[in-house]
């Protein structure tokens, strides 16, 4: 029996240690009877996502045709639920039997389970985890009507019309017996969780700070990411480089777990660097006594065993439920379950190390992984984010979210890659083939003359109808093909978007393309209406970056402006004086870009050799990266300088950050593109990093859904070019710019190289502790940065 009793230590009451009148309750589990029955049953393969689709559509329609089909006296989906007690252990078990028939002294309990096979050839004991599920609506019916015995059907149909039933018949004694079996190796594993949970929570909700003493803003940003998980609301907050973002918010959001007010938290960043800095900060806790559980999640291509993503054959998906509980009982014994523990325990138990993880992940404390497990639909991890619940968001690096999440909720459909497709198609399969025809019938739809780029608030109700109709037959033929299987995915993601499809938020875009083909894009200009649903689902978000300048821009964006939610912006805790901030007059602009490239190297070169030390010069586009490199070496072939390359491998990523050396014997100037993989998220303290020249204000290259988020955003609201343009051009630079000073120890110098830094709108967005000069020649840089160099 679990008893949650009151912690002496709380700071506030714990929510799990009181009942009405201070009194010490008893928690009642509840579960439903398929997680019981599989939990105890469950064996066999992992499916492909294309056909576990497939199978589900098919049990819905399967379900609705037998059920139509039942006699007047059985009833169809009956809500079932009883509370009980498992050795000890006080449970509330609820499901939804497909049918039930209640006689004078017997119930009837039917389970329909489609499928795909020939059902004659399913034999009666294949799926043991059918019948547990079974069982168990058929002893709750019994318990719950006072009903002696029970007469339980379990049907395989399939959509054709046949199907093969098997019956058997019960006494109460003997299912209440069989509903033991199933339910002790769940509440086994569940006393386990809750065990872990009463040791754990008491020392998050004592936990000391892990560190000496707080830096600046560090105490105010980890109190009100503790109030948002508290009051289920958003803080937004702006903190510079040095703050200690990672450490403060996990403090505050621990704390919020242990009293209660949240059931787990999630990190969520877009960086190898940023799950490694979360990581290591809970480490940093467990050492002060700490018990605290998480789990990173690896994104699947990164972390696949066999270098592909499709499970069709692979050994590490067949059989994975049979191994799988034994794994998850170790991994309850392993607190930190990074990249590298989880592919140890993968690989001794021969399991898929992506599937281990998100099962894992179900009884976390801390669950670190990218955006797209939280607010992409397609991927997000279910048992969070589908229904209500009270997780904890720890966004970082959140000014990427918006972007990340105009592509997570978008959908195109191309007609030159149908016809790629199907013509790839059509060389292994004939073209009377039902894959082939479903194809050409599709292709109809995306072909037409004189097709012109355009932007609707409406979509093309035919072709989506030809989407829909090809995303119904196509999954139910069931694909292997790894091609053909993301495109049907790609087509039933398309359907998904269009139901949810809203002027406010969603624009259908028309581009043509070769063969009188054309393309169909769903594009979301606006996530904000489903950052903030999202948000309604969970606990507390508190969202997180040194750059959200405007930050009421930021908080409309990111649905943190509601009642209750706060935007709070902290001060550096750096001394100003150790960052040398020039604006010189060069112009940066596309059309000057060959005329000026001799005065952006030359200002690049005497950065280089004003003092010794590692240098990044950042550029808006990879071709001007090259004009003004090629430009550089020319002018001086002695110089060690590097560059970022257009199609760089995590090894030659590495490889060109550990070029940036501690105590270099020479400088040495990284060339790297503004917005990329170098310029934010990248930590170089002390002397690995003296300096970063930003040529360019960053501004995304003019495009299509650009011009076109300008004009929505002008519609809607003054400042159009502004939030298309100028505030994520601005991110990027402050994120390149906030490489330079890592530590309260650090010097270094930031160039900023546009004449477009003298505007107004720009120098309204500059940080508050940048003390900006203005450098009218060469000679006047070289003196001011030795200068600065010799005041160190």
């Amino acid at each position: 029996m679990t008893q949650f009793t009151h912690h002496n230590q709380c700071i506030t009451t714990c929510a799990n240690c009181q009942g009405e009148g201070g009194v010490s309750v008893q928690k009642i589990h509840s579960v439903s009877v398929r997680t019981i029955a599989e939990f105890a049953q469950e064996k066999g393969d992992l499916i492909p996502a294309a056909q576990a689709a497939a199978r589900m559509r098919e049990g819905i329609r399967g379900h609705q045709v037998l059920q139509e089909m039942l006699p007047f006296s059985w009833r169809p989906e009956v809500p079932v639920s009883i509370d009980t007690v498992v050795d000890g252990f006080p449970m509330r078990v609820h499901g939804r039997a497909d049918a039930v028939y209640i006689g004078s002294d017997t119930v009837g309990v039917q389970e329909i389970k489609t499928t795909s096979k020939n059902p004659s050839l399913i034999l009666k004991y294949d799926y043991p985890a059918h019948w547990a599920q079974a069982e168990i609506y058929a002893w709750i019916l019994c318990k719950t009507e006072n009903l002696p015995r029970a007469e339980v059907r379990l049907t395989y149909a399939r959509l054709d019309g046949k199907k093969r039933e098997y019956t058997e018949e019960y006494e109460i004694e003997e299912l209440e017996a069989r509903f033991m079996g199933y339910a002790r190796p769940y509440v086994d594993w569940i006393s386990r969780v809750e065990d872990w949970k009463e040791l754990s929570r008491p020392t998050l909700s004592d936990m000391p700070f892990p560190f000496e003493n707080y830096r600046d803003g560090q105490r105010e940003m980890a109190k009100q990411v503790y109030l948002a998980m508290k009051n289920s609301t958003r803080a937004l907050i702006e903190a510079p480089t040095g703050i200690g973002k990672t450490a403060a918010s996990l403090f505050g959001a621990l704390k919020a777990l242990g009293e209660g007010r949240v059931t787990a938290l999630f990190y969520l960043t877009a960086r190898t660097t940023g799950r490694k800095a979360a990581g290591d900060a809970l480490d940093r806790m467990r050492d002060t006594g700490v018990a605290v559980r998480s789990v990173t999640i690896t994104a699947k291509e990164k972390c696949c065993f066999l270098d592909k993503t499709d499970c069709m054959g692979c050994r590490y998906a067949a059989g994975y439920y049979d191994r799988r509980r034994e794994a998850l009982k170790e991994a309850m014994t392993i607190e930190r379950l990074d990249e590298d523990a989880i592919s140890e325990l993968a690989h001794r138990y021969e399991l898929c190390p992506f599937e281990l993880s998100l099962d894992i992940s179900e009884n976390a404390d801390v669950i670190i992984c990218d955006y797209n497990y939280v607010f992409d639909p397609k991927v997000r991890l279910k048992r969070y984010f589908d229904t209500k619940n009270k997780a904890g968001l720890l966004v970082d690096e959140v000014h990427n979210l918006p972007d990340r999440a105009r592509d997570m909720l978008s959908a195109m459909i191309s007609g030159k890659q149908l016809e790629d497709l199907r013509r790839m198609v059509g060389s292994f399969e004939s073209k009377d083939s039902p894959m082939y025809k479903c194809m050409t019938k599709l292709l109809k739809a995306f072909t037409g003359e004189d097709t012109e780029l355009e932007c609707l608030s409406d979509m093309p109700r035919q072709v989506i109808e030809a989407v829909e109709i090809f995303a119904e037959e196509a999954g139910e033929l069931e694909p292997v093909e790894p091609d053909v299987v993301r495109f049907v995915l790609d087509a039933q993601w398309f359907i998904r978007v269009s139901k949810a499809f809203d002027e406010s938020c969603y624009r259908a875009m028309v581009f043509p393309e070769e063969n009188k083909r054309f393309g169909l894009k769903l594009w979301c200009f606006n996530p904000s209406k489903h950052i903030g649903k999202l948000f309604s689902r969970v606990g507390g978000a508190a969202l997180f970056s040194a750059t959200l300048a405007p930050m009421d821009f930021y908080a409309s964006q990111l649905a943190a402006d509601g009642e209750g939610d706060v935007q709070l912006r902290l001060e550096s805790p750096f001394p100003r004086e150790n960052l040398c901030v020039c604006r010189l007059p060069v112009s940066a602009s596309f059309k000057d870009r060959e005329r000026t490239c001799h005065a952006v190297a030359q200002i690049i070169h005497t950065m280089a050799h004003a003092h010794t030390g590692n240098y990044l010069a950042c550029f808006p586009s990879y071709a001007y990266l090259n004009l003004v490199y090629e430009h550089y070496r020319m002018l001086w072939p002695g110089d060690y300088v590097i560059r970022q390359g257009s199609g760089m491998t995590e090894k030659t990523r590495m490889a060109f950050i550990e070029s940036f050396q501690p105590d270099p014997r020479r400088s040495m100037v990284g060339f790297i593109v503004l917005g990329g993989v170098f310029s934010e998220g990248v930590d170089l303290p002390d002397d690995r990093l003296s300096g970063a020249a930003v040529v360019s204000t960053g501004i995304p290259q003019i495009g299509y859904e650009r011009e076109m988020m300008r004009e929505l955003y002008d519609d809607a609201m003054e400042g159009g070019y502004e939030a298309a343009y100028v505030y994520p051009g601005i991110r990027r630079v402050l994120q390149a710019a906030g490489r330079v000073i890592r530590t309260e120890t650090d010097r270094g110098v930031v160039l900023l190289m546009d004449m477009r830094y003298k505007q107004e709108n720009y120098r309204a967005l500059m940080p508050e502790h940048w003390k900006v000069l203005d450098i009218k020649s060469m000679s006047a840089l070289t003196e001011k940065l030795k200068k600065f160099w010799k005041e160190t």
